[in-house]
């Protein structure tokens, strides 16, 4: 096991964290703070749904569910008794690449989630009648998103613009006539051929002391080893920016809204324009009540409930979109609107108060997201998971505050484009625009 201990600065970077590598490839990452007496644990190890063949969506969700059902001999009710008696909490979440758990306790219970979170990744139990209460509740909860405009459009607008076959362009919990047809034992195998420790990054933030932290990890989570999971080296290339506008409209009958999604291909996380598209998807969609789009279309308009845009980014290139939730007499109006902010921005600069509310925003969050252990640990587990560098908390500000009137048009003409886009619909009938 390799230590290496960093120096002493206020924020969490090179000077005050802890770094170590278990024996089973996992990387660890803590950082002392006794702000509260509780230690929080989360973690991303190299998983995820590249390994889920297309036909059987959602098994890498499923099999995540399955490690906190049971493991170890204690059957899911034994684990529950005991993680609630100490008012602790520990789960499995399956994402595009990884399989993520997490942790938190009082520090005096922190060895119990420790040990609770290695037995689930050594020794899960797969018990046939927990598969089947879990399939049961993953597919109600596919029914519910299949009859919410809003899950839909999203949904929709995924799989239109990632091609078919790209780990991206799914549902990560599947659909019914995939999910249905699982059985326990493919869970079980695909538990053992798609996680692996290797690679994976664990965060530790509390009252906890860095060396009695790592030892802890090295006799628990670090005894969970994996042979023979081979990992992509890449994530597929796409989605292409679409030849022309692609519009796709599903019916859901018995809604009184409709839900809009109209987006573009956006970057990966590690992409040098990340501080420019975060600073101009803000001033777009994002700042105060939904930015400019928020400003005109529901605040001046009055076109819709919600309006905002956002972007998704991981190891591959994510999306770029803009969002409403409007009334079905309405969607043209409204997404005419959204088009002309889109061209507005692609070809004015943006204002000089504009840009300065921004920034002062988007620095001034920061300290709010590391208030607590749980804000700490999440941005510590991104900043490792995706390389930005130990002092990326320290260069945040700076990175933003570099941000000119010019790179926010840059991006804009770059990403946008308000005739070659994916427009996804969801909701009741409504009257769609004359080609």
């Amino acid at each position: 096991m390799r230590r290496e201990h960093l120096h002493d600065v206020n924020l969490p970077g090179p000077h005050n964290l802890v770094q170590a590598t278990l024996d089973n490839g996992m990387q660890l990452l803590i950082y002392e703070s006794w702000a509260s007496e509780t230690v929080v644990l989360d973690a991303y190890v190299p998983g995820g749904i590249w390994a889920e063949p297309p036909d059987k969506a959602g098994l890498a969700y499923i099999t995540a569910g399955m490690l906190r059902r049971g493991a170890a001999g204690r059957t899911f009710d034994q684990i529950n008794e005991m993680v609630e008696s100490v008012g602790a909490s520990f789960g499995f979440e399956c994402g595009r690449h990884i399989l993520a758990f997490d942790g938190k306790s009082l520090a005096e219970d922190f060895p119990l989630v420790c040990r609770l979170l290695a037995d689930a990744l050594q020794d899960p139990l797969f018990a046939a009648d927990q598969f089947e209460q879990l399939k049961a509740a993953v597919i109600n909860r596919i029914r519910e998103r299949d009859n919410n405009p809003r899950s839909v459009a999203h949904r929709l607008f995924r799989e239109h613009l990632y091609p078919a076959g790209h780990p991206y362009h799914r549902s990560l919990i599947g659909y019914i006539e995939t999910v249905s047809g699982l059985g326990r034992d493919e869970a079980e195998d695909y538990y053992r051929r798609a996680f692996t420790p290797q690679g994976g990054w664990v965060v530790v933030c509390g009252a906890i002391q860095p060396a009695q932290a790592i030892d802890l990890l090295a006799e628990t989570v670090g005894q969970w080893q994996v042979h023979d999971v081979r990992v992509p080296d890449a994530v597929p290339r796409g989605p292409d920016l679409p030849a022309e506008k692609v519009v796709v409209h599903q019916l859901l009958p018995g809604k009184s809204q409709n839900d809009i999604v109209i987006g573009w291909p956006g970057i990966y996380r590690r992409h040098p324009d990340y501080f420019p598209l975060l600073v101009c998807n803000a001033i777009l969609g994002s700042f105060g009540l939904g930015g400019r789009l928020g400003q005109r279309v529901r605040e001046e308009q009055g076109l819709a409930y919600y309006a905002y845009s956002s972007f998704s980014v991981n190891r591959g290139t994510g999306t770029w979109y803009a969002v409403a939730g409007v009334n079905p007499k309405n969607v043209q109006t409204a997404l005419s609107s959204i088009l002309e902010e889109i061209t507005r921005i692609r070809h004015e600069p943006v204002t000089d108060e504009e840009l300065a509310d921004v920034k002062a925003n988007l620095t001034g969050s920061l300290p709010l997201r590391l208030e607590s252990h749980a804000g700490i640990a999440g941005n510590l587990l991104t900043m490792a998971w995706y390389e930005l560098g130990l002092d990326f908390l320290l260069r945040y500000a700076q990175e933003v505050n570099a941000v000119g009137k010019e790179d926010v048009l840059r991006v804009a003409q770059t990403y946008l484009h308000p005739e070659r886009y994916v427009l996804a619909v969801a909701g009741p009938e409504y009257v769609e625009a004359s080609s």
